[in-house]
């Protein structure tokens, strides 16, 4: 009985907060929402390995902060800001207004696949870590949506729009390949980057993109 009291209390003390929270006025010292075009790249990222209890988690760990820590550095150092990571999802944008945002988020989500192949992957397996990642990046661009929540928990900022969406779906379509969609690759095509690209046509169901692949 006391248990119940307990429950209905914190479940109406919590409704009551609830109220005062909605009947707040947004202050006018808070930032304007802003639209902006951005370059999306949505990265999906799947784990496989070790299922041993405590020492698991402990690699789990150690290799999801591994990789973290790589997935920053290269998107910061081809000029993204990373909004989103999580044990599996990860989305950063590029803005249009910078030269090359386009090849460079392509080239980003190349890097980034290299690296977990080529370097993530290998050191965990020389710690004698067994735990393999395994990632899928898609590309779209559009407007993007942002607003500050004026929160610090759970975060601090929000974006949204259609090319995120976007992105998440071609990042579903593959493992182990960057998809793009058709303004992505148009403007890749435009751009004066040095790399030589191929991009080719790419379905899943009614999804259709662009793997992007370097010479």
């Amino acid at each position: 009985m006391q248990q119940s009291d307990s429950v209905r209390t914190t479940y109406e003390n919590l409704m009551e907060k609830t109220k005062q929270i909605v009947q707040q006025k947004t202050g006018k010292s808070d930032p304007n929402p802003t639209e902006e075009q951005y370059a999306v790249l949505h990265l999906k990222v799947e784990a496989e390995g070790g299922r041993d209890g405590a020492k698991d988690l402990s690699s789990a760990q150690i290799g999801v902060t591994r990789l973290l820590a790589v997935i920053a550095q290269i998107v910061s150092g081809w000029g993204g800001t990373l909004i989103e990571a999580n044990h599996q999802f990860y989305t950063a944008i590029f803005p249009m207004s910078e030269p090359d945002a386009a090849s460079r988020s392509c080239i980003c989500g190349l890097q980034i696949i290299r690296a977990i192949d080529d370097v993530v992957n290998p050191s965990l397996i020389e710690e004698g870590i067994h735990l393999r990642f395994q990632g899928g990046v898609g590309i779209s661009m559009g407007q993007v949506y942002g607003f500050q929540t004026g929160l610090t928990m759970p975060v601090d900022s929000l974006y949204y729009g259609d090319a995120m969406a976007s992105a998440v779906e071609y990042a579903n379509m593959t493992s182990g390949f960057v998809i793009v969609d058709k303004v992505v690759k148009e403007h890749f095509e435009r751009s004066d980057s040095e790399f030589k690209a191929e991009f080719v046509p790419y379905r899943y169901h009614e999804w259709v993109g662009y793997r992007f692949h370097v010479n």
